[in-house]
């Protein structure tokens, strides 16, 4: 299949061995150049896979490829790609739900600043997995990337058509749906989130839309306790999964 060159500035930096995996598997996303800075079983495995699809093959130090990428964390491999190969819902839906929870759900999150710090905060506090929407929200692109410091070449970033019914798939695996919401009448403090858990924050002025708070089988706020009366999506995001982790930890 022949890839036509991403516009300038348009490319995105997909690392990680997985990611990239992910990428050269997906047989629709233009691949420009692949780089690695060492090679072992894993990344030749990738290199093979890439000189199948005649994807030029660029050899850099660890040090070069940090620069270039804007983070550390790549494992020694990363694709100059058109788009961000994003996981299928089915992957997810396979898993076990050890494997799957906690899970973050994010309705229409629109500030690219805010999507990055998002899967920065769920990569470091243990989710395994963030869902997106397809349409009226933010997607991923290389400034997303880089405000996630490495975070999406380990979570796994679904998109979907349909948040609500997404999150009825989700509650057959058994997890419980809780929303982020200002107006709940309990706080996160004395909801129980150690239960199988996918974790629902929505837009940054409007919150959660109405069919998907339906959705949700419970709601919690994060109480204020100064003169402002809100926090922005990803700081309120990172709070909950950090209480998630607190009362984890407790059991």
């Amino acid at each position: 299949m022949k890839h036509s060159k991403p516009a300038p500035g348009k490319g995105i930096w997909i690392a990680g061995v997985n990611p990239v995996r992910a990428a050269l598997q997906s047989g629709h996303i233009a691949i420009l150049e692949m780089i690695c800075s060492r090679m072992d079983t894993r990344i030749e495995r990738l290199v093979q896979l890439g000189r199948a699809k005649n994807i030029a093959l660029r050899h850099q130090s660890r040090t070069e490829l940090t620069k270039l990428i804007g983070h550390p964390h790549h494992q020694g491999i990363a694709l100059l790609a058109a788009e961000f190969p994003y996981a299928s819902l089915e992957e997810v839906m396979a898993r076990s739900t050890d494997a799957l929870e906690p899970l973050l759900v994010l309705d229409s999150i629109q500030d690219p600043q805010n999507l990055g710090a998002i899967f920065r905060s769920a990569c470091f506090l243990g989710a395994n997995g963030v869902i997106i929407p397809k349409d009226r929200a933010a997607q991923v692109s290389a400034s997303v990337i880089k405000v996630a410091a490495g975070a999406t070449a380990y979570l796994p970033i679904v998109r979907v058509t349909n948040i609500a019914g997404c999150l009825q798939q989700l509650k057959t695996k058994g997890l419980w749906v809780v929303g982020l919401d200002l107006e709940a009448q309990s706080t996160i403090y004395e909801v129980d989130l150690s239960v199988p858990l996918c974790l629902v924050v929505g837009n940054e002025q409007k919150g959660i839309r109405p069919l998907v708070r339906k959705t949700c089988d419970l709601l919690a706020k994060i109480a204020p306790r100064g003169p402002l009366p809100s926090l922005n999506a990803a700081t309120a995001g990172a709070i909950a999964l950090a209480e998630v982790q607190r009362q984890r930890t407790m059991r």
